[in-house]
């Protein structure tokens, strides 16, 4: 248990952590800037060892680090420290730039070598049967006389015994020539020929057989956590809105973020009911709103990449990174209210590590390259105590032509503790209520045998959990 719980959001928070401190520790070492103690975690000293002027440390607490500089802090009367280059705050302000930089570009870094072992050791992507889903009306698929429920098994002399096969076929296919589908239906087979114009309209008008309303991973923290959601949970209704495909989900709940919204599902035999809140699309979608599922996972097929598409790709997961989490940052700093619950600070990270590494290595990678981000966009976030508040002092010494004041400073570095402190302490709350309320939900649910009779949620129905995204 320990290992599959504890050990993966360990492993991850102390690789960013190390990583994000190691560039600090070493663009200190380049600038001549004297490093007296580089810790991988808080409190207490659990080994350690010392080289040269520096003592090397491995603390008790494995949340967070600190490099401690030579000058890093103000003198015993408040003024700003009397020394040269060797020490932080009389270090010229060039070099501070570069030392408080480092740690989150060390991050970026470090995301880019996630991304690139995730493309070179391959990853699941979600597959489907070669089964038709809906067909839409005048799309290119009905016209050609195909229907839901038809088989495609093969594409010209290329079998097809999956989704993906049939997709990658109709990619693959030379659209000069045209190309010709093998159908099945029912207990007959017949063909339909594609003209070299056809191919890349019907590619666009298939659709595969969806996913039912079966809940097949839940993610922590989230409106569906938050409001007792289980895996194996099959949802019945959304404020009294028949659900049969998972795909039908989504649609229910647009303009519903942050409301209170009935769900009726089933669970072992009984039909529950909750009361979901769900949260507002981090993407900056007006509209959607999302809590949290993912169905079943059916059916995957692998990705592996050689080396020099390796490398294109994470370069591309990188750059799409970044603009996701400063999207994600800026709708927290806009509209924090409304997205509170889904910050989340280390208890929450490894949750989010326990449940990557349970699905696999490659969704372990991918967190790990999204964590490196999230942590890279918040340090350098332009407040006291922060990378980005030592950036921008260096870069307003730069502006002025002189250091602040030690009082300017000590202010300064007053309002960071605070900001930061309160921060700190309303995230660790969100970490340690998530579960409580997630067992409150899960307690408080009403249930009916799948066979009683039973009404709709009302849409007045009071909430059990205070649940968004």
């Amino acid at each position: 248990m320990f290992l599959t719980t504890v050990v993966p959001g360990l492993v991850l928070l102390g690789l960013v952590i190390f990583v994000h401190e190691l560039g600090h520790f070493l663009a200190a070492k380049w600038r001549g800037v004297r490093v007296i103690r580089f810790s991988l975690g808080m409190g207490p000293e659990a080994i350690g060892f010392t080289r040269g002027e520096t003592r090397y440390a491995i603390a008790w607490i494995p949340l967070g680090g600190f490099v401690q500089m030579a000058g890093d802090s103000l003198s015993e009367d408040g003024t700003m420290p009397e020394g040269g280059p060797d020490q932080f705050l009389t270090h010229p302000w060039i070099g501070r730039v570069i030392i408080a930089i480092a740690g989150p570009f060390a991050n970026l870094v470090f995301a880019y070598i996630a991304y690139l072992a995730l493309g070179l050791s391959g990853f699941n992507l979600p597959d489907y049967a070669n089964v038709l889903g809906r067909v839409a009306p005048e799309s290119a698929a009905a016209r050609a006389g195909l229907a839901e429920g038809d088989r495609i098994v093969r594409l010209g002399e290329r079998p097809v015994a999956t989704w993906y096969d049939l997709v990658t076929g109709l990619t693959d296919a030379d659209t000069t020539q045209g190309v010709t589908l093998a159908i099945e239906r029912g207990d007959s087979a017949f063909a339909v020929p594609l003209a070299a114009g056809q191919v890349a309209a019907m590619a666009h008008a298939l659709e595969p057989t969806a996913s039912p309303a079966v809940v097949g991973s839940i993610l922590s923290g989230l409106p569906a956590y938050l409001a007792g959601l289980e895996e194996g949970d099959q949802i019945l209704a959304v404020d009294g809105r028949a659900i049969q495909r998972f795909d039908e989900i989504s649609p229910a709940l647009v303009g519903r973020a942050g409301q209170a919204v009935p769900f009726r599902i089933k669970r072992d035999g009984q039909v529950i009911e909750l009361v979901v809140r769900p949260a507002s699309d981090p993407t900056g979608d007006s509209g959607r709103a999302i809590i949290g599922v993912e169905p079943q996972r059916g059916l995957t097929h692998s990705v592996r990449y050689a080396f020099p598409e390796a490398v294109r790709y994470a370069a591309m997961q990188t750059a799409s990174g970044v603009v996701g989490t400063y999207s994600g940052l800026w709708l927290t700093i806009t509209r924090f209210w409304s997205v509170r619950e889904q910050m989340g600070g280390p208890i929450y990270i490894a949750q989010m590590a326990r449940d990557a590494a349970r699905k696999g290595l490659d969704w372990w990678l991918n967190m790990l390259g999204f964590i490196n981000l999230a942590i890279m966009a918040f340090n350098l976030l332009p407040i006291p105590l922060l990378d980005g508040g030592h950036i921008t002092l260096a870069l307003l010494q730069a502006v002025r032509g002189r250091p602040v004041s030690g009082r300017a400073y000590l202010n300064f570095q007053k309002v960071g503790l605070v900001v930061v402190g309160t921060l700190f302490v309303f995230i660790l709350a969100q970490d340690v209520m998530r579960p409580i309320r997630r067992m409150q939900a899960r307690q408080q649910a009403p249930r009916t045998s799948e066979n009683a009779p039973h009404d709709s949620v009302s849409p007045g129905s009071p909430p059990i959990a205070p649940a968004t995204r």
